[in-house]
């Protein structure tokens, strides 16, 4: 899996080199292999479909607007993230309505311990999409509407056994990204 990630970091960090340096058609690209990555990460974040999409869009705009500061030796996703995160970070100051301020540099060990969980949380996001539809819709009934097992039986016309064995078994399967 940290091959994948290692690779996959090098993928991103190579299309954004290229954007840096003319290639704007690379952009579709980028789009291409990072979307479900950010956008499952802000979903995560601000609790709102249409909250993350903007995120999303938002970084995307800025990944434009800024990529002549991006340093090719440093990591891609790493830069991206930390766009995002300063996106999320005004989107959620907004609705709370507090000044915004902006978001602290984090120190490098910080930095590296939140890049990892961030990680963890596109996995989880991955591991969620890899599931069949009836599943994806107990994840997302259970976790982010908070139904309850008799109310999910009821939309997917199917048991309350049947929803409660295949909860344990998406339990079991995800645990390791949730612990």
């Amino acid at each position: 899996m940290k091959n994948n990630r290692k690779n996959y970091n090098k993928t991103i960090t190579k299309i954004l080199y290229s954007i840096k340096h003319g290639d704007k058609e690379k952009m579709d690209d980028l789009f291409t292999k990072t979307f479900n990555h950010f956008y499952g990460y802000a979903l995560v974040k601000v609790w709102n479909k249409s909250k993350a999409e903007d995120a999303v869009m938002s970084m995307y705009e800025n990944v434009i607007r800024y990529i002549g500061s991006f340093d090719a030796d440093k990591d891609g996703m790493g830069w991206m993230f930390t766009i995002i995160n300063r996106i999320i970070y005004n989107l959620n100051a907004e609705e709370k309505e507090i000044q915004k301020y902006e978001q602290p540099i984090p120190d490098d060990e910080k930095y590296l311990i939140e890049l990892n969980q961030m990680y963890k949380t596109i996995e989880l996001y991955e591991a969620v999409s890899d599931m069949d539809d009836i599943n994806k819709k107990i994840v997302f009934l259970y976790y982010f509407e908070r139904r309850t097992l008799n109310e999910i039986a009821d939309a997917l016309n199917l048991s309350i056994s049947t929803i409660h064995k295949r909860k344990q078994i998406i339990v079991k399967k995800l645990k390791k990204f949730l612990i």
